[in-house]
Protein backbone atom coordinates (compact mmCIF):
# COMPACT_ATOMS: atom_id res chain seq x y z
CA UNK A 1 0.00 0.00 0.00
CA UNK A 2 1.47 3.46 -0.81
CA UNK A 3 0.49 6.47 1.54
CA UNK A 4 0.75 9.80 0.64
CA UNK A 5 0.43 12.88 2.63
CA UNK A 6 1.81 16.85 2.68
CA UNK A 7 2.18 19.14 5.79
CA UNK A 8 0.44 22.54 4.51
CA UNK A 9 0.70 25.61 6.68
CA UNK A 10 2.38 29.06 6.95
CA UNK A 11 5.69 27.45 6.65
CA UNK A 12 5.26 26.14 3.39
CA UNK A 13 4.53 22.79 1.57
CA UNK A 14 6.21 19.37 1.40
CA UNK A 15 4.96 16.16 0.36
CA UNK A 16 5.94 12.90 2.35
CA UNK A 17 4.53 9.62 2.63
CA UNK A 18 1.54 9.72 3.89
CA UNK A 19 -0.99 12.89 4.06
CA UNK A 20 -1.81 15.25 6.92
CA UNK A 21 -3.24 18.26 7.01
CA UNK A 22 -2.92 20.95 9.51
CA UNK A 23 -4.26 23.80 10.76
CA UNK A 24 -1.96 26.84 10.26
CA UNK A 25 -1.42 29.02 13.14
CA UNK A 26 -4.27 31.38 14.11
CA UNK A 27 -1.56 34.53 13.96
CA UNK A 28 -1.32 34.40 10.16
CA UNK A 29 -4.44 34.49 9.20
CA UNK A 30 -5.11 37.39 11.63
CA UNK A 31 -2.59 39.06 9.65
CA UNK A 32 -3.38 38.02 6.40
CA UNK A 33 -7.39 39.13 7.18
CA UNK A 34 -6.19 42.63 8.10
CA UNK A 35 -3.78 43.33 5.02
CA UNK A 36 -7.13 42.31 3.26
CA UNK A 37 -9.04 44.97 4.54
CA UNK A 38 -11.42 41.91 6.30
CA UNK A 39 -12.41 41.28 10.10
CA UNK A 40 -9.91 38.39 11.50
CA UNK A 41 -11.47 35.28 12.51
CA UNK A 42 -11.07 34.63 16.32
CA UNK A 43 -10.62 31.82 18.08
CA UNK A 44 -9.43 30.63 21.62
CA UNK A 45 -6.47 28.50 21.47
CA UNK A 46 -3.94 26.96 24.00
CA UNK A 47 -0.50 28.29 23.48
CA UNK A 48 1.58 24.99 24.51
CA UNK A 49 -0.68 23.32 21.84
CA UNK A 50 -0.06 25.63 18.72
CA UNK A 51 3.57 26.22 19.43
CA UNK A 52 4.11 22.02 19.17
CA UNK A 53 1.85 22.16 15.97
CA UNK A 54 4.14 25.52 14.58
CA UNK A 55 7.41 23.78 15.62
CA UNK A 56 6.40 20.08 13.83
CA UNK A 57 4.78 22.15 10.83
CA UNK A 58 8.23 23.60 10.32
CA UNK A 59 10.22 21.18 10.37
CA UNK A 60 8.11 19.08 7.53
CA UNK A 61 8.17 21.95 5.19
CA UNK A 62 11.17 22.81 5.49
CA UNK A 63 12.46 19.04 5.30
CA UNK A 64 15.77 19.66 7.10
CA UNK A 65 17.28 19.82 10.24
CA UNK A 66 17.17 22.93 12.00
CA UNK A 67 19.56 24.74 14.93
CA UNK A 68 17.47 25.96 18.07
CA UNK A 69 17.88 29.09 17.10
CA UNK A 70 16.57 28.99 13.93
CA UNK A 71 13.70 27.32 15.07
CA UNK A 72 12.89 29.70 17.94
CA UNK A 73 13.15 32.97 15.12
CA UNK A 74 11.05 30.89 12.71
CA UNK A 75 8.15 30.12 15.48
CA UNK A 76 8.56 33.17 17.29
CA UNK A 77 8.73 30.72 20.62
CA UNK A 78 11.26 31.71 23.28
CA UNK A 79 14.47 29.87 23.75
CA UNK A 80 13.34 28.65 27.28
CA UNK A 81 10.03 27.72 26.37
CA UNK A 82 11.47 26.09 22.81
CA UNK A 83 14.05 23.63 25.15
CA UNK A 84 11.15 22.33 26.93
CA UNK A 85 8.76 21.46 24.24
CA UNK A 86 11.93 20.00 21.86
CA UNK A 87 12.90 17.81 25.10
CA UNK A 88 9.74 16.18 24.93
CA UNK A 89 8.75 15.64 21.51
CA UNK A 90 12.37 14.04 21.17
CA UNK A 91 11.63 12.16 24.35
CA UNK A 92 8.40 10.92 22.49
CA UNK A 93 10.05 10.43 19.33
CA UNK A 94 8.28 13.31 17.34
CA UNK A 95 11.29 15.13 16.42
CA UNK A 96 14.93 13.18 16.23
CA UNK A 97 18.18 15.41 17.38
CA UNK A 98 21.26 14.62 15.05
CA UNK A 99 23.99 13.60 17.86
CA UNK A 100 26.32 15.32 15.18
CA UNK A 101 25.36 18.91 14.85
CA UNK A 102 22.77 18.96 17.73
CA UNK A 103 20.54 20.18 15.19
CA UNK A 104 16.56 18.88 15.18
CA UNK A 105 14.16 17.25 12.47
CA UNK A 106 11.14 15.07 12.60
CA UNK A 107 11.25 11.78 14.03
CA UNK A 108 10.05 8.59 13.17
CA UNK A 109 6.90 8.75 15.73
CA UNK A 110 5.91 11.89 13.49
CA UNK A 111 5.88 9.78 10.77
CA UNK A 112 4.36 6.62 12.04
CA UNK A 113 1.44 8.64 13.74
CA UNK A 114 0.67 10.05 9.76
CA UNK A 115 1.21 6.42 8.63
CA UNK A 116 -1.19 5.04 10.98
CA UNK A 117 -3.95 7.63 10.61
CA UNK A 118 -3.58 7.54 7.03
CA UNK A 119 -4.33 3.76 7.07
CA UNK A 120 -6.58 3.96 9.19
CA UNK A 121 -8.67 6.55 7.32
CA UNK A 122 -8.62 4.34 4.28
CA UNK A 123 -9.15 1.05 5.60
CA UNK A 124 -12.43 2.64 7.08
CA UNK A 125 -13.37 4.19 3.47
CA UNK A 126 -12.55 0.70 1.91
CA UNK A 127 -14.60 -1.56 4.83
CA UNK A 128 -17.55 0.90 4.98
CA UNK A 129 -19.79 -0.85 1.69
CA UNK A 130 -18.32 -4.14 2.55
CA UNK A 131 -19.22 -4.03 6.41
CA UNK A 132 -22.87 -3.16 5.54
CA UNK A 133 -23.33 -5.84 2.59
CA UNK A 134 -22.15 -8.64 4.59
CA UNK A 135 -24.56 -7.53 7.55
CA UNK A 136 -27.14 -7.68 4.92
CA UNK A 137 -25.74 -11.40 3.51
CA UNK A 138 -25.81 -13.06 6.94
CA UNK A 139 -28.73 -10.90 9.19
CA UNK A 140 -25.58 -11.03 11.85
CA UNK A 141 -23.47 -8.40 13.16
CA UNK A 142 -20.28 -7.44 11.97
CA UNK A 143 -17.00 -5.72 13.28
CA UNK A 144 -13.98 -4.71 11.83
CA UNK A 145 -11.26 -4.56 14.50
CA UNK A 146 -7.53 -4.10 14.39
CA UNK A 147 -4.47 -4.47 17.16
CA UNK A 148 -3.91 -1.66 20.00
CA UNK A 149 -1.18 -2.82 22.17
CA UNK A 150 -2.17 -5.94 23.55
CA UNK A 151 -5.77 -5.87 22.77
CA UNK A 152 -8.20 -5.97 19.79
CA UNK A 153 -9.99 -2.70 19.19
CA UNK A 154 -13.51 -2.55 17.00
CA UNK A 155 -12.88 0.63 14.96
CA UNK A 156 -16.07 0.23 12.85
CA UNK A 157 -19.28 -2.51 12.70
CA UNK A 158 -23.00 -2.78 11.07
CA UNK A 159 -25.84 -4.06 13.60
CA UNK A 160 -27.72 -6.88 12.60
CA UNK A 161 -31.25 -6.85 12.05
CA UNK A 162 -32.43 -9.56 14.25
CA UNK A 163 -34.04 -8.62 17.20
CA UNK A 164 -32.45 -11.08 18.84
CA UNK A 165 -28.61 -10.04 18.06
CA UNK A 166 -25.47 -9.16 19.91
CA UNK A 167 -24.39 -5.45 19.62
CA UNK A 168 -20.96 -4.76 18.08
CA UNK A 169 -20.35 -1.26 19.44
CA UNK A 170 -17.27 0.77 18.11
CA UNK A 171 -14.65 1.31 20.25
CA UNK A 172 -14.74 -1.98 22.37
CA UNK A 173 -11.26 -3.29 23.64
CA UNK A 174 -10.83 -7.11 23.39
CA UNK A 175 -8.37 -9.45 24.57
CA UNK A 176 -6.21 -11.22 21.75
CA UNK A 177 -7.07 -14.24 23.60
CA UNK A 178 -10.14 -13.93 23.88
CA UNK A 179 -12.18 -13.15 20.81
CA UNK A 180 -12.21 -14.37 17.31
CA UNK A 181 -10.89 -10.90 16.11
CA UNK A 182 -8.02 -10.70 18.51
CA UNK A 183 -7.09 -14.30 17.39
CA UNK A 184 -6.38 -13.25 14.07
CA UNK A 185 -4.43 -10.09 14.94
CA UNK A 186 -2.40 -12.36 17.04
CA UNK A 187 -2.16 -15.38 14.92
CA UNK A 188 -1.19 -13.11 11.90
CA UNK A 189 1.69 -11.49 14.33
CA UNK A 190 5.65 -11.96 13.10
CA UNK A 191 6.15 -15.18 14.93
CA UNK A 192 8.98 -13.10 17.26
CA UNK A 193 6.16 -10.84 18.08
CA UNK A 194 3.75 -13.35 18.96
CA UNK A 195 5.90 -15.16 20.93
CA UNK A 196 6.75 -12.26 22.76
CA UNK A 197 2.85 -11.56 23.61
CA UNK A 198 2.76 -15.37 24.82
CA UNK A 199 5.31 -15.07 27.52
CA UNK A 200 4.07 -11.47 28.78
CA UNK A 201 0.35 -12.29 28.62
CA UNK A 202 -1.80 -13.25 32.13
CA UNK A 203 -4.74 -15.05 30.99
CA UNK A 204 -7.47 -13.79 32.69
CA UNK A 205 -10.99 -15.40 32.15
CA UNK A 206 -13.86 -13.11 30.68
CA UNK A 207 -16.18 -16.47 31.61
CA UNK A 208 -15.97 -20.29 32.14
CA UNK A 209 -15.12 -20.81 28.09
CA UNK A 210 -11.84 -18.37 28.12
CA UNK A 211 -8.57 -19.86 27.26
CA UNK A 212 -6.63 -20.41 30.28
CA UNK A 213 -3.42 -22.06 29.04
CA UNK A 214 -1.01 -20.89 26.56
CA UNK A 215 -0.11 -24.35 25.27
CA UNK A 216 -4.03 -24.43 24.23
CA UNK A 217 -3.60 -21.27 22.60
CA UNK A 218 -0.67 -21.84 20.81
CA UNK A 219 -2.19 -24.69 19.35
CA UNK A 220 -5.24 -22.84 18.32
CA UNK A 221 -2.95 -19.97 16.50
CA UNK A 222 -1.35 -22.30 14.38
CA UNK A 223 -5.02 -23.56 13.42
CA UNK A 224 -6.20 -20.02 12.90
CA UNK A 225 -3.09 -20.08 10.10
CA UNK A 226 -3.42 -23.07 8.50
CA UNK A 227 -7.65 -22.40 8.01
CA UNK A 228 -7.75 -18.81 7.83
CA UNK A 229 -10.42 -18.23 10.06
CA UNK A 230 -10.81 -17.72 14.11
CA UNK A 231 -13.57 -19.13 16.48
CA UNK A 232 -14.45 -17.86 19.74
CA UNK A 233 -17.25 -19.96 21.90
CA UNK A 234 -19.00 -18.16 24.58
CA UNK A 235 -15.25 -16.93 25.59
CA UNK A 236 -15.85 -13.33 25.65
CA UNK A 237 -19.31 -12.78 26.20
CA UNK A 238 -21.83 -16.19 27.31
CA UNK A 239 -24.18 -17.57 24.66
CA UNK A 240 -22.62 -15.55 21.80
CA UNK A 241 -20.17 -16.87 18.80
CA UNK A 242 -17.49 -15.05 17.40
CA UNK A 243 -15.67 -15.82 13.63
CA UNK A 244 -13.18 -13.57 12.22
CA UNK A 245 -10.82 -13.72 9.41
CA UNK A 246 -7.72 -11.41 8.35
CA UNK A 247 -7.55 -8.55 5.51
CA UNK A 248 -4.17 -9.21 4.59
CA UNK A 249 -2.08 -6.71 2.64
CA UNK A 250 -0.05 -7.35 -0.40
CA UNK A 251 2.65 -8.87 1.68
CA UNK A 252 0.52 -11.06 3.59
CA UNK A 253 0.20 -9.05 6.35
CA UNK A 254 -3.03 -8.58 8.82
CA UNK A 255 -4.08 -5.11 7.93
CA UNK A 256 -7.35 -5.72 10.39
CA UNK A 257 -9.61 -8.96 11.66
CA UNK A 258 -13.14 -9.18 9.77
CA UNK A 259 -15.46 -10.40 12.02
CA UNK A 260 -18.95 -11.75 12.65
CA UNK A 261 -20.89 -12.27 16.09
CA UNK A 262 -24.25 -13.98 17.28
CA UNK A 263 -26.18 -15.96 19.66
CA UNK A 264 -24.94 -19.40 19.38
CA UNK A 265 -28.79 -20.71 18.98
CA UNK A 266 -28.58 -19.36 15.11
CA UNK A 267 -25.33 -21.57 14.37
CA UNK A 268 -25.95 -25.31 13.88
CA UNK A 269 -22.83 -26.83 10.94
CA UNK A 270 -24.13 -25.98 7.50
CA UNK A 271 -24.59 -22.06 9.10
CA UNK A 272 -21.35 -22.51 9.71
CA UNK A 273 -19.79 -23.06 6.03
CA UNK A 274 -22.09 -19.94 4.67
CA UNK A 275 -20.77 -17.32 7.43
CA UNK A 276 -17.66 -18.15 6.55
CA UNK A 277 -17.27 -18.13 2.70
CA UNK A 278 -18.96 -14.41 3.46
CA UNK A 279 -16.67 -13.45 5.74
CA UNK A 280 -13.68 -14.35 3.12
CA UNK A 281 -15.26 -12.86 0.52
CA UNK A 282 -16.30 -9.40 1.98
CA UNK A 283 -12.48 -9.68 3.37
CA UNK A 284 -10.99 -10.03 0.07
CA UNK A 285 -12.70 -7.35 -1.70
CA UNK A 286 -11.57 -4.74 1.95
CA UNK A 287 -8.45 -5.70 0.91
CA UNK A 288 -8.19 -4.95 -3.04
CA UNK A 289 -10.12 -1.73 -2.05
CA UNK A 290 -7.50 -0.55 0.33
CA UNK A 291 -4.90 -1.53 -1.85
CA UNK A 292 -6.07 0.46 -4.74
CA UNK A 293 -4.36 3.55 -5.63
CA UNK A 294 -5.77 6.67 -4.72
CA UNK A 295 -5.30 9.42 -7.05
CA UNK A 296 -2.27 11.41 -6.36
CA UNK A 297 -2.46 15.58 -5.53
CA UNK A 298 0.23 17.68 -6.78
CA UNK A 299 1.28 20.69 -5.37
CA UNK A 300 3.99 23.59 -5.79
CA UNK A 301 6.49 23.23 -2.89
CA UNK A 302 7.89 27.00 -1.75
CA UNK A 303 9.68 27.20 0.98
Amino acid sequence: MVFRFAFSNRFGTLPYNSRVNSAPSSKPRRVAAAARGKPAPVRSSVKSADRVLDLLELLASTGRAMTHAEISRRTGVPKSSLSALLRNLVERGYIEQLQDTQQFQLGEGAYALARRGAHNRDLLRASEPWLQRLMRDTEESAGLSVLRNDMAERIASAQSPNAVLYSVHVGVMQPLYASSAGKVLLAWLPPAEREAYLQRVKLQPRTEQTIRSTTVLRRQLNQIREEGVAWSFSEFTVGIVGLAVPILDVHGRALAALGLALPASRLDDARKRKLELALRAAAAEIAAATDRPRPIETKSVHI
